[in-house]
């Protein structure tokens, strides 16, 4: 079978939270997709965390297909779970850049678990030899690795590889996703997200989600406003219900529009901090400008000269160089910061003489630490 349905992606996202669990996990490896045979399942333990708070413990499964899989394999990811929370946050929340396992710029939090479960995958495998399709799938955390995953799988086996996401968080640079979707193929690519999960929404620019070019499967919420209960994997569960992929895939957000995004900086409409919208403008924005400033800057970046600094320093230096380059870019930044500042419910710079570095990152620290407090929440809300 060439593809799973949204059902199955989604139910199978579900269940390897089971992992932790040996009882539930047995029963979960009895499900009609995986092979009866216990020689072809395996159960993955990744390290998780960082140096003090670091565990090792049930991330995912290796499985060969059963009835109508025979020569797939499926690899399946588990996001945070109650047993490890605050290890499952720090890899969250190590917001740095390194190269993945093909040599791309990726998030160094879920790099650092994909790799530590590398081996196991490889050694899985190598053992099935007759495989034309891996399918890899994970919900939140789960997500991100499984990206990681797919990407590594494609490249060492050269497989057909298909990658199944719900609420995902951004796991590399722009490099990263336009490499993972072109080995890929943006049709094997599927991004499943709640308008109104924060989830998705971090870590901000320069990291981006795969596919790219492309926005993914984005399900209307029945909340109208950021909402812990819209990262539920219950209600993606729900909200796919029997639907296809096709059935699915609507019209693309007004925010992935340049133009559009250059009228909404212009625009003076008051913006509302506690709807979802108003945070995939302040990404959208911040892509564009960073990209009217110069070309590569996911590149640059990563920068051997400003490697020591944090990725809010970093954004904020490109953002004063923008300002130093011409009165049409400072203008462009200007608006931005005054958006973002806004909406945090900060005073807003008069002029654009007043946007230093040092005030850039400040607007720019307090930008991510809110949202990425939402995703926090919304993570907690998902393991109690």
């Amino acid at each position: 079978m060439s593809k799973i349905s949204p059902k199955v992606a989604a139910q199978l996202a579900d269940e390897v939270y089971d992992v932790q669990d040996e009882t539930r996990l047995k029963l979960f490896l009895m499900r009609p997709e995986f092979s009866k045979k216990r020689s072809d399942k395996q159960m993955l333990k990744a390290e998780v965390g960082a140096r003090l708070i670091n565990t090792r413990d049930g991330f995912g499964i290796c499985a060969r297909g059963g009835a109508g899989y025979e020569r797939d394999v499926f690899l399946v990811f588990r996001g945070s779970t109650n047993a490890n929370y605050m290890a499952d946050w720090v890899s969250n929340f190590r917001i740095g850049v390194e190269t993945s396992r093909t040599g791309l710029p990726v998030h160094i939090g879920f790099n650092h678990i994909f790799s530590s479960m590398q081996p196991k995958i490889k050694a899985f495998l190598a053992t099935q030899t007759d495989v034309q399709r891996i399918h890899c799938i994970g919900h939140s955390l789960g997500g991100a690795v499984a990206t990681l995953a797919a990407d590594w799988v494609k490249g060492h086996t050269g497989k057909y590889v298909r990658l199944y996401t719900f609420g995902a968080p951004k796991p590399g640079l722009e490099m990263f996703a336009r490499q993972t979707t072109y080995r890929l193929g943006e049709g094997n690519i599927h991004r499943v997200y709640h308008a109104t999960d924060p989830v998705p929404m971090i870590p901000l620019y320069p990291f981006t989600h795969t596919p790219l070019p492309g926005w993914g499967y984005h399900l209307p919420s029945t909340e109208s406003l950021l909402s812990a209960d819209a990262h539920d994997m219950g209600r993606y569960i729900k909200s796919v219900g029997g639907s296809g992929w096709r059935a699915l895939a609507g019209p693309p957000p007004l925010s992935s529009n340049e133009r559009e995004v250059e009228r909404w900086l212009k625009s003076d409409k008051t913006l509302n901090p506690f709807n979802p919208k108003t945070w995939d403008w302040i990404n959208a924005g911040l892509m564009l400008v960073l990209k009217k400033i110069m070309k590569g800057v996911a590149v640059l970046i990563q920068a051997p000269f400003i490697a020591a600094m944090t990725l809010a320093d970093k954004i904020a230096w490109l953002l004063r160089k923008g300002i130093d380059m011409s009165k049409a870019v400072a203008e462009w930044v200007f608006r931005l910061m005054s958006k973002i500042a806004q909406a945090l419910g900060m005073a807003v710079v008069k002029t654009v003489e007043a946007l230093t570095q040092v005030v850039m990152k400040q607007i720019l620290f307090r930008l991510m630490d809110r949202i990425g407090s939402e995703a926090a929440r919304a993570v907690r809300h998902l393991v109690t």
